[in-house]
């Protein structure tokens, strides 16, 4: 059973409970506004107004290097961006209607992946595929783009809308009005070309993002009761859950691996917030609740990117250190006095000393082993105690941090041998072929030290 502690988390925090701002970072402070941030881990790009035009540009920043990036400040508008590797896409409106383009990061050079005389808007990249919603049939349709083999496919083209897409390879999301006009969240699996509802409820799903084959989305079935929640779903087969049904509203929801992060609304609708959850973990977090708003986060690892006013910052959620018992962690059965091997694994930062207790009453009342060895992953617990007992456990913990534990998942055994099994002469609570070897060895051997004719004589 593992417990997770963060400075920032407390034990596990739960939905609704509150805590310590992160500590927040300035990533683009540069004049007007920087906005609509996209990240991958290694690269940052966003919407950028500097220049004092009603037209945004495309800045990045690159935390490897480290160093800004001019992405595009060709004329006309360009939005939406996203980034996948060394690629960026965006949506472009140089041609006097919305194109699709990209940019290499690593050559620094631009190109165009779509120019149809129609509009193509609100790209997404993953690895080598790009995708967005298309004009070009009279009503928004989803299409993609292989940039390895240059080839350009429809994703998905029915009769209503389809747009806001999102993909993580192979998986492709968007919001879809096929059913008489009900906002709902539709997917498909590239390599399968299969094609699955996410989630149709009868209220509006909206902006959904997928990671990992998690898809995570807004939706207003509680609207008139908590606001509009963020909810999601494992696909192909996953049940659908709540993420978020904190008072007012929690929209735009973005996901990267087990952390979803999006922007909140529960201190009141002039003050939006940043939040996160790790699915992992279950653990709640807030990002950035400062007054004024905090605005469309985007998440990458532990790493979180948000604008602040009309900055953009970032913050990295601490690394918690977990402890997890490996041996014994339920069903093992071991016999008292003898020993048995303590066995963990530590995941982030390792503690230098571990604590190690036992239970025989479920937990009711614990028993120190040592109050603390190195953490090594392994302790030889011997002798081990002379009890009779289903009901134990082992708990072990940092030293130096009570928070930090874990117990074991499920009760084991401790036992001792029936006191009628007196002809068990090896001790190992079995009679067999070594008590008999025992037996033999000691036949007619006298037990008086003193005087060896005492057994001649008495037997």
């Amino acid at each position: 059973m593992k417990r997770f502690w963060t400075a920032v988390m407390g034990i596990g925090m739960l939905a609704g409970s509150a805590a310590a701002d992160l500590t927040r970072f300035p990533l683009c402070t540069a004049g007007g506004i920087q906005d609509y941030p996209a990240f991958d881990g290694a690269a940052a790009v966003w919407q950028d107004f500097r220049d004092g035009s009603v037209n945004a540009n495309l800045y990045g920043y690159s935390f490897s290097e480290p160093n800004e990036l001019v992405i595009c400040t060709a004329p006309q508008e360009q939005a939406a961006p996203s980034v996948s590797g060394p690629i960026v896409v965006w949506q472009d409106m140089r041609s006097g209607n919305y194109d699709i383009y990209g940019f290499d990061l690593r050559t620094r050079q631009e190109f165009a992946i779509c120019t149809n005389s129609a509009a193509q808007m609100n790209p997404r990249v993953s690895g080598s595929i790009v995708v967005w919603q298309d004009y070009r049939a009279g009503n928004w349709d989803v299409y993609g783009y292989n940039l390895e083999t240059g080839v350009e496919f429809v994703i998905s083209n029915g009769s209503a809308f389809e747009g806001y897409p999102v993909i993580d390879w192979p998986w492709v999301v968007w919001v879809d009005l096929r059913n008489e006009g009900n906002w709902d969240i539709y997917a498909k699996h590239l390599q399968s070309g299969q094609e699955t509802a996410v989630c149709t409820h009868s209220a509006v799903q909206f902006r959904p993002s997928v990671s990992g084959g998690t898809v995570v989305w807004q939706e207003e079935r509680n609207k008139n009761t908590t606001g509009v929640d963020v909810y999601a779903r494992r696909l192909p087969d996953g049940p659908e859950f709540a993420v978020c049904q904190a008072a007012g509203d929690q929209i735009l929801p973005v996901i990267q691996g087990s952390m979803v992060v999006w922007e909140d609304y529960r201190n009141g609708s002039s003050n939006a917030d940043i939040y996160a959850c790790n699915l992992a973990t279950g653990a709640f977090l807030a990002v950035d609740t400062r007054p004024g708003h905090q605005l469309r986060p985007t998440v990458w690892g532990s790493r979180i990117i948000w604008r602040s006013g009309d900055d953009l910052f970032y913050a990295d959620v601490p690394v918690p250190t977990v402890l997890t018992i490996l041996s014994p962690n339920g069903g093992e059965m071991f016999l008292a006095g003898t020993e048995a091997p303590i066995c963990w694994q530590t995941e982030g930062p390792s503690p230098a000393y571990i604590r190690i207790v036992y239970s025989a009453d479920n937990g009711s009342t614990w028993n120190l082993i040592t109050p603390g060895v190195p953490n090594t992953g392994e302790y030889l617990w011997k002798p081990l105690p002379h009890l009779d007992s289903t009901a134990c456990l082992i708990r072990i913990g940092d030293s130096a941090d009570s928070l930090i534990t874990d117990t074991s998942d499920a009760a084991f055994t401790i036992f001792q041998c029936e006191s009628s099994l007196t002809a068990d002469l090896d001790g190992d609570c079995l009679v067999g072929l070594s008590d008999f070897s025992v037996l033999a060895n000691q036949w007619l051997r006298c037990g008086n030290p003193y005087d060896p004719q005492w057994c001649l004589d008495h037997f």
